[in-house]
């Protein structure tokens, strides 16, 4: 049965294999509930395990094989293949296989130059061997005598995400959001199933007799499981049966009963419980509920809430029997439950704290049991509890341990202003930053790098960059330029100093268009708002100037007006009474008067002066005589 995720049971149920985000292999076995191996492989952080499946292979090295011992295992028996070793082959992001030897805990064999990407699904039989799939949408069958690549071809135009090969080992069938069914033989399509709308996780398959098989799948987010009839001669669009489930599942297990012929299915959902489906192969076509729900409750001690653990995995056994595991990671927990049909919920109370004492014992032969010291080359890799000399610190020299954050500020900030003396380095060091950050890809020491505004500081760190890292920065540069306005300012600043150093070996890259053309297309998106936006400038800059100017014409007349008036009541009569004086009447009645009074005058004077001038006549004619 295929594996479309980081773990799996052993077909017999005696161990339990995972790979974390941490490319740690770890082995449980499941009657003790004990960590019996815990690999670390070379190259675990660049190319992580992406599937894990259990194969047997022979005893004997097929790599160290003569021609006359291939010869004579070609003639093997069926009672001699039984003598084969459980293996766990891994396959990573690489696009290699790895198979790990559980006998002698380490990588026996490494199959290489199957894929070019991620590998994303694998299955093995007795009869037909190993298969995979990965991300460059081919299918690999894998001869594993040899190690070498028995048959590729290509799968469509999709990546396959889940494989499984029926019993007879004379098929194969992928699933992607459509599931083919392909002859081994000839490589062709023997037919179609569609019905799924997101992309498949689960196959498995499952035979009845010599003539009847059935396939169980399932897929991302759908909260059911289809059985489809493995019959090339019938095309139905729609699946036979579909078992309906209240959440996505995540592990699924299958089984005959041989009394009754009826197919029991596990399924462990999302939500982390187990629900058993008892299905009868008679053509029901109405969605099947489960027959028993089985829970994991902690004892709470009275606690007026339940809290919930969470189931993990599961597996049938051939006793009928269901193995559940569950828990956490850090301290996984291994039961065996007989399933009780009388009602639809079945609810387990456990413990939650296991005793000091057994955690010990655990831990202890856990440490016991870990790989030792993997090393490849000149680089070295420590597993955890291998044995590592310690020594005490000089108490003299703690004070230079510096945590890492205060020693990546030393190197990329203060390096110069600590040394006197010593010429300006800061772009060196910015470079050695970034590039770090670049190929290892930490965003922490990237921010760190990027985030000034110090165009020098960009400018020399742009100059003493390499033509090698100018791809990766340029596509960091494009991420940051779709984000907020002040990301966007600084990748500009940064895209400015790059393409103006840089231009020759920019134009000189045939892949120069490619490179660019995520850059251009943005500056084009934004430059068809540009005159949106300046429109909508002009119109909130009128708005808001003619609200400043109301509010400043308010507030004018508010500061014209008198807030107080005073009146005194004797000026304010007298002025009253001078305002009542008619000028233009005084003027306009004593005229005549004024004139008259003046023609009196100047008749006056008239007759003074004849009066004077006879006076003198008579004077002179008095002294004549």
């Amino acid at each position: 049965m295929a594996s479309t995720a980081c773990s799996a049971f052993s077909p017999d149920g005696q161990y339990y294999a995972n790979c974390g985000n941490d490319g740690k292999l770890k082995i449980w076995e499941t009657t003790s509930g004990r960590l019996k191996h815990e690999y670390i492989p070379n190259h675990h952080l660049s190319s992580p395990c992406s599937v894990i499946e259990w194969i047997f292979v022979s005893q004997q090295s097929a790599g160290n094989a003569s021609p006359s011992s291939r010869k004579r295992r070609r003639r093997k028996s069926v009672s001699e293949e039984a003598e084969s070793k459980p293996v766990v082959a891994m396959g990573s992001t690489n696009g290699k296989v790895m198979l790990y030897d559980v006998a002698s805990a380490h990588i026996s064999v490494v199959l290489e130059n199957g894929h070019s990407s991620t590998v994303t699904a694998m299955a093995w039989t007795t009869c037909s061997g190993l298969i995979t799939a990965a991300d460059d949408c081919h299918i690999v069958e894998w001869n594993l005598q040899e190690n070498g690549i028995k048959c590729k071809w290509k799968s469509g135009k999709a990546k396959v995400t889940a494989l499984a090969i029926p019993v007879d080992g004379k098929s194969l069938l992928s699933a992607e959001r459509i599931i083919k069914w392909w002859s081994l033989t000839t490589k062709q399509l023997i037919r179609t199933f569609t019905g799924h709308a997101n992309q498949v996780t689960f196959l498995y398959t499952i035979k009845l007799d010599d003539s009847t098989s059935y396939l169980i799948s399932g897929a991302r987010a759908d909260g059911y499981l289809s059985i489809w009839p493995l019959d090339k001669h019938k095309n139905d669009k729609a699946s036979m049966a579909t078992l309906a489930m209240q959440d996505e599942p995540i592990s699924v297990s299958t089984i005959i009963v041989e009394e009754s012929q009826q197919v029991v299915v596990l399924a462990i959902t999302r939500s982390g419980q187990a629900q058993l489906f008892k299905y009868q192969p008679n053509g029901h076509t109405k969605p099947l509920k489960p027959s028993l729900n089985i829970a994991v409750a902690a004892d709470v001690n009275q606690k007026e809430t339940v809290q919930q653990i969470p189931i993990l995995a599961g597996h049938l056994t051939e006793d009928e029997k269901v193995l559940l595991m569950y828990g956490s990671f850090l301290n996984l927990t291994f039961e065996k439950v007989t399933p009780d049909f009388s009602d639809k919920v079945q609810c387990l109370v456990r413990s939650e704290k296991l005793d000091t004492k057994k955690l010990k014992e655990r831990k202890e032969e856990t440490v016991s049991k870990v790989k030792s010291t993997s090393i490849e080359g000149d680089v070295e890799y420590l597993a955890p509890g291998a044995g590592v000399p310690t020594s005490k610190r000089n108490k003299t020299n703690s004070g230079s341990q510096l945590l890492l954050k205060d020693r990546l500020e030393n190197l990329s900030l203060n390096a110069d202003a600590n040394t006197p003396g010593r010429p300006p380095t800061k772009g060196a060091n910015m470079t050695q930053l970034l590039m770090q950050a670049l190929n290892s890809k930490d965003k922490t020491i990237l921010a760190t790098v990027l985030f000034t505004k110090n165009e020098t500081v960009i400018r020399n760190t742009i100059a003493k960059l390499p033509v090698q890292a100018i791809t990766p920065l340029l596509k960091e540069l494009t991420t940051m330029l779709q984000g907020k306005t002040y990301m966007s300012k600084i990748a500009a600043m940064w895209l400015q100093a790059l393409i103006t150093t840089h231009a020759a070996h920019l134009m000189s890259r045939p892949d120069v268009a490619e490179t660019l053309s995520p850059i251009l297309s943005f500056i084009d998106a934004k430059l068809t708002l540009l005159t949106a936006v300046q429109r909508l400038r002009g119109r909130v800059s009128l708005i808001t100037g003619q609200i400043s100017q109301a509010n400043e014409e308010h507030n004018k007349d508010i500061m014209k007006e008198c807030l107080f008036v005073y009146q005194d009541q004797d000026s304010s009569d007298e002025g009253a009474d001078k305002d009542d004086v008619d000028l233009s009447s005084e003027s306009d009645d004593n005229w005549e008067e004024m004139s008259d009074q003046d023609v009196q005058d100047e008749q006056d004077e008239e007759d003074i002066k004849s009066i004077k001038s006879e006076s003198d006549d008579m004077d002179d004619e008095c002294m004549h005589s």
